[in-house]
């Protein structure tokens, strides 16, 4: 089931939560389910409980990458009673975190910081570093969002402190393992971005594109489209339509509305620039594309 689930996240990763969602949900329910049934001692039981969160959360996750989002939060609340029947109160962490970022892309800022903040309870001070750090820039999205600048930054600053403070080697999860210098660099971008500071977003989001992998396509997607709002704010509008064009190229070829709106919300910030060339260049190169 652990292996599986790495499967299933390497192809949501690379080509949207559209691609293999179905056959994620069959393999919830004609796998998972009635092994969930069976007979186990307690030890084996409180595993096949952690495994079982984490499918279920990874089918709420690609359901909202392709705007499902009641059947998202479904799967996200069966995933949180998972994590609670398997004993592992980090992992229903981590669901509260996932079911904040849905709130942010939602529009719901202050539902998004509630729920990173229940979240960073849920764990107490003891938890990893990484988690540490990935459940403050939980925060600090939702305070972006929100505009407000102290508190966003103050997020920022302690998810920065937690990772600095992670030892090579030292034990995490192996859901927090994807939070890495790049995802912080992201966060940052993101967050500068909401914050309407487009040099700071810009530094962050190229320093992200840097460090991270190949294999997370659709975040290097989103990342680029923060990096093209950035130009698009500082006014170097014919660099902002060179990335936004790169970025909707490889939407188009993902399932996964969540790059599709980034585009199009993209494309809304460029309305008032319709008459420059850059712009009215960009719009010829993407009409034919099916984002």
């Amino acid at each position: 089931m652990r292996s599986v689930a790495e499967m299933f996240r390497a192809l949501d990763n690379a080509y949207g939560g559209g691609h293999a969602r179905q056959a994620l949900v069959r393999y919830l329910e004609h796998e998972v389910e009635p092994m969930l049934r069976g007979t186990y001692n307690e030890a084996t039981g409180r595993r096949l409980f952690s495994a079982a969160a984490d499918l279920t959360r990874l089918a709420g996750w690609t359901s909202y990458d392709i705007a499902a989002h009641g059947l998202a939060q479904r799967y996200f609340v069966q995933a949180l009673r998972l994590a609670q029947a398997s004993g592992d109160r980090a992992y229903g962490s981590y669901v509260l975190v996932t079911m904040s970022r849905q709130a942010v892309y939602l529009g719901h800022g202050r539902e998004a910081v509630q729920l990173a903040r229940v979240a960073q309870q849920g764990v107490g001070g003891g938890a990893p570093p990484v988690v540490q750090a990935l459940l403050h820039a939980a925060e600090a999205r939702g305070h972006g969002l929100l505009g407000e600048v102290r508190a966003c930054t103050t997020s920022l600053a302690r998810a920065e402190r937690a990772l600095e403070s992670a030892r090579p080697g030292e034990e995490a999860p192996h859901w927090s393992r994807f939070f890495d210098e790049a995802q912080l660099a992201d966060e940052f971008g993101h967050c500068h971005r909401d914050l309407q500071q487009y040099r700071t977003a810009a530094q962050h989001a190229e320093r992200s594109l840097q460090l991270r992998a190949a294999g997370f396509a659709r975040s290097r997607l989103f990342c680029r489209l923060v990096l093209a709002t950035a130009r698009l704010g500082l006014g170097e509008v014919e660099q902002a339509c060179v990335l936004g064009a790169e970025a909707a190229q490889q939407a188009a070829e993902m399932r996964s509305a969540r790059a599709a709106e980034y585009v199009r919300d993209f494309e809304r910030r460029l309305e008032p620039y319709r008459d420059a060339p850059p712009v009215r260049a960009y719009r010829e190169r993407v009409s034919a594309l099916a984002v």
